[in-house]
């Protein structure tokens, strides 16, 4: 059995806090802004409760900040980190046959580039792999 080709569905945004696995923000979004506002919101209700539920409204409030760095955006509570993160995250799917072909022919310019030179431009290796390809076409369906 070989393993399927995978390509890229879509890219979705994970809300968590670190070392908090019972967090209700630990979800998935499909925007930045979404996932930022709802894991803002979740951090707030946890640490401070949410207005509308307490009567005391005398009570510390949050004044929260985001920071980007080491790939993701950390939420910021008075410029304290809050444990609070939010990434990338890639959901894939199994490859189409026409997206194995182009993931192939992307390797092998990619090989062809490396083998012709170290300074060959990308654009370069692909127009010499597709003159291969149309020059040999019995070599794209033999696979």
């Amino acid at each position: 059995m070989t393993t399927p080709r995978l390509a890229r569905a879509l890219t979705v945004f994970h809300a968590w806090w670190e070392d908090n696995d019972m967090w209700d923000g630990n979800e998935l979004y499909l925007d930045l802004d979404t996932a930022k506002v709802h894991a803002a919101f979740s951090y707030e209700g946890d640490e401070y409760g949410h207005p509308e539920e307490d009567d005391d409204e005398d009570t510390a409030r949050p004044d929260f900040s985001w920071e980007f760095g080491y790939g993701q955006w950390m939420l910021l509570d008075h410029g304290k980190d809050t444990l609070v993160r939010v990434s990338e995250t890639t959901v894939y799917r199994q490859a189409t046959p026409r997206e194995i072909e182009q993931q192939d022919a992307l390797m092998a310019a990619e090989k062809a580039s490396r083998a012709m030179g170290p300074h060959m431009p990308l654009a370069m290796a692909l127009e010499h792999e597709a003159a291969k390809r149309t020059a040999n076409p019995k070599e794209t369906t033999a696979r």
